[in-house]
């Protein structure tokens, strides 16, 4: 803290949750990065005069406390690209541009999962955005390793409430949950931890995505 002081410096972690145990609720350090939730602790609340970025699939605890406590530290969730992924779906030379806006609503704006969905649909459609989406099922092809990536890193009890909502048809309200299906702390812990993930989208009502929710329909027997 002293250096960070007296030499003001800008430090860059990407893959943070990397340091996040996985297959538990977000919140666990592994065991080689425990320091590293008192040294968020120490950045966020000790005098300094540099600053600290964070890249993450996940939100650290100290992060959600501290930005109730220190106006400086602020989360900025990474947007999808809305209506301006159009551009990127017109580089790659797909048809039906009426339907564009569809498709970049099902993968929410994201240019990574729209690159590997505009590569499929060029190599299993010709490029027809319109036979693409009349298909009955949603394919995801090579977007499953990367959706496999985050499944593989959530708990027991996340899965089974993401297994329950991905069987909805229509959003569904917290006091919807069936009694059998957790324990009500297991129920909204699983809320929060995933809304850390950013897997699970959360206002009046509890909703997926639909490329997660049917990648977690994939892995259902």
């Amino acid at each position: 803290m002293e250096s960070l002081r007296n030499h003001p410096c800008l430090i860059i972690l990407d893959d943070f949750h990397e340091t996040l145990t996985p297959g538990e609720f977000v919140s666990n350090y592994r065991p080689e990065y425990q320091t590293y939730g008192q040294l968020l602790q120490d950045i966020g609340q000790l005098p300094h005069n540099s600053c600290l970025v964070l890249i993450s699939w996940e939100q650290p605890l100290e992060i959600a406390t501290l930005e109730t406590e220190n106006p400086y530290c602020k989360t900025f969730p990474v947007p999808g690209l809305g209506n301006l992924a159009t551009q990127l779906l017109q580089q790659r030379q797909l048809k039906d541009p009426k339907r564009w806006l569809d498709l970049i609503q099902i993968y929410n704006g994201n240019p990574l999962w729209l690159k590997i969905i505009a590569a499929t649909i060029l190599d299993l459609f010709n490029g027809s955005v319109q036979q693409f989406l009349s298909y009955p099922t949603l394919f995801l092809g090579d977007l499953e390793p990367i959706l496999k990536q985050h499944y593989q890193r959530i708990s027991e009890s996340e899965k089974i409430l993401l297994h329950w909502l991905a069987n909805q048809e229509q959003p569904v309200e917290i006091s919807q949950k069936p009694p059998e299906l957790l324990s009500d702390a297991d129920f909204l812990k699983a809320i929060q931890s995933l809304h850390k993930r950013s897997l699970l989208e959360k206002s009046s009502v509890l909703t997926l995505q639909p490329a997660i929710k049917q990648y977690v329909k994939n892995q259902i027997p």
